[in-house]
This record gives C-alpha cells, structure tokens and sequence, in this order.
C-alpha cells in the first residue's frame, strides 16, 4: 500500500492589485423610514441639548425671585412663567436678564423691571 504525500499547505500571496471598491449601484442606501427615524432622533436631542441649557439659568432666576419676593420655588416659576407672557418673552430670555442683572453685566429692561415691581413690590418698613 502506497501513501500519498501530505501536502504543505500554500504561502498566501500578497497581491498587488488593490481591493476594488464597491460601485455606486451596489451600494444600498438606508430606507426612507430609517432615515426619517435618525433626523427625528437627532432633532430630539439638539432639542434637548437647549433645554438642559436652558434650566440653569432658569433656576438661577427663581433663586433671585425667591429671595426677592420671599416665596417657593413653584411660585418664582408661576412669577416668571406670568412676567413671561405678560413682557412678551421666553423664559428662558427673561432669566437671562434678571441673573445678568443681579450679577451686574447689564441693567434690568425697564418692562422686566416694573413687572418684577408689580410682582415683588419692595416691603414697607415700619419706623
């Protein structure tokens, strides 16, 4: 009985000839559906990117309002949300304005000013 001669395996050979990239008509895109669920996911974080931006400064300003007007938390908001609507800004803006003046960057805007008067008015001293 003869054997046959194992054989060695094979060097792989380096080739000196490039990968061949896929042409444009094999290339599959995403389906719309997909595409749609990325811009809205995407949307939704830029959207909550603002708002966690914008809480700061908010709380800032119901801190100042607090002790301004000796109230809670959810009053300061209901005096923001009410100064809000009736100076025709966001909150977002109002804050901005009532910490940037109390941290002495730039004065009050006047309409601010008087509604934060209306709301807050000065205590009376007795004496």
């Amino acid at each position: 009985m003869s054997t046959v001669p194992a054989v060695a395996p094979s060097r792989s050979r380096t080739s000196t000839v490039p990968p061949r990239s896929p042409s444009p008509s094999t290339l599959q895109a995403p389906p719309p559906a997909h595409l749609d669920r990325v811009r809205a996911l995407e949307t939704e974080v830029a959207q909550m990117r603002t708002a966690m931006a914008s809480r700061a400064v908010i709380e800032q300003a119901k801190g100042i309002l607090m002790l301004l007007a000796g109230c809670s938390d959810q009053v300061a908001f209901d005096v923001l949300t009410h100064i809000s609507s009736t100076t025709h800004r966001k909150v977002r803006e109002l804050a901005v304005a009532i910490t940037d003046s109390a941290c002495g960057r730039s004065p009050l805007p006047a309409d601010v000013r008087e509604a934060i008067r209306d709301v807050c008015p000065p205590p009376h001293y007795s004496g």
